[in-house]
């Protein structure tokens, strides 16, 4: 896959502005081992990881990434590390309320949001840690 700097690219273009088939078809044309592959977590954590190092890049000395998980019940847990837990489950790695949590999720009813903070003075920019296939992408 060609490497863009756009972190806006969408995973896949739009079916039909360029005379491309539907998604269905495309869908329907894969090999049951890339469907396998294309609908899994593995494949969510490393765009993700993906577009945070892209976005990173373009980010002000003084400012890094930082995600949090929304959880059912409104409360948030800093994302330290995300990683795959099987075909279709994330794990997450973080802070609540200021204590170490972990949180499993389905990939379909898991939410994050991406934002910038401010570094404070004296410390390290920290890399998020995103597990996939027993690869560490630090981002």
């Amino acid at each position: 896959m060609a490497e863009s700097n756009d972190l806006r690219r969408p995973y896949l273009t739009l079916p039909g502005v360029t005379g491309m088939p539907s998604v269905s078809e495309l869908i329907a044309s894969m090999p049951d081992e890339q469907k396998h592959r294309f609908e899994s977590s593995g494949e969510f954590i490393r765009r993700l990881a993906h577009r945070i190092s892209k976005w990173r890049e373009g980010l002000p000395a003084d400012q890094e990434p930082a995600i949090v998980a929304l959880l059912s019940n409104g409360d948030s847990v800093e994302v330290h590390t995300l990683g795959e837990d099987g075909h279709s489950s994330v794990v997450v790695e973080g802070r609540l309320n200021g204590m170490p949590c972990m949180f499993i999720s389905h990939q379909s009813s898991f939410q994050v949001v991406c934002y910038t903070r401010k570094i404070e003075e004296k410390t390290e920019r920290r890399k998020i840690g995103f597990y996939v296939g027993g690869e560490e992408i630090k981002a």
